[in-house]
């Protein structure tokens, strides 16, 4: 029987790397910014959900690279998680984004804008799906029938002896 998948520490790392780097992106300095329309509200504001120019306005290169920005983050974080359902990675990129733009309300060279955080979210989808598909062939190409399982929470239950040889077993055994 083949090990099944388990959430990847080296994801995880990775995950804390990028995520600084997305935060310096979106929260540091910018000596280049423009001027552009800021609710006082930001993605706080209904009302700015609902206008059309909030939609139809600005450039399709920041669309696309705030929706490209956000695929490594979607597939390194369902990468760490792995064993949970993909709406739980998903949820908590875009959980991220949110925090992102909420910052970036009272910041005088940001714009809380809902169009990023809605790109955001869908660039995080992409590359949570993603993630799962590599999962999936991944276990197709080694012949491997078993889906991903949740993992424990405690070392108590990762690590479990069995009743036939009495050696430890789990992901903490052998190391």
């Amino acid at each position: 029987m083949m090990e099944r998948m388990r959430p990847s520490r080296a994801a995880a790392v990775l995950l804390f790397l990028y995520a600084a780097v997305v935060l310096w992106a979106t929260l540091g300095p910018v000596p280049w910014a423009g001027s552009g329309y800021q609710s006082p509200n930001g993605v706080l504001d209904w009302e700015l959900w609902l206008e059309r120019a909030t939609w139809t306005t600005g450039l399709e290169s920041e669309l696309m690279l705030n929706v490209l920005m956000f695929v490594p983050f979607g597939a390194l974080l369902a990468f760490a998680l792995r064993g949970v359902s993909f709406v739980v990675p998903a949820i908590m990129a875009a959980g991220f984004s949110l925090l992102i733009e909420l910052v970036q309300i009272p910041m005088a060279d940001r714009i809380s804008d809902p169009r990023d955080l809605v790109a955001n979210a869908g660039g995080a989808l992409i590359g949570v799906i993603a993630a799962r598909m590599v999962d999936a062939a991944v276990r197709l190409l080694t012949g491997s029938s078993h889906e991903v399982q949740p993992q424990p929470a405690s070392a108590a239950r990762d690590i479990r002896s069995t009743q036939r040889t009495g050696e430890l077993t789990g992901s903490r055994a052998g190391r």
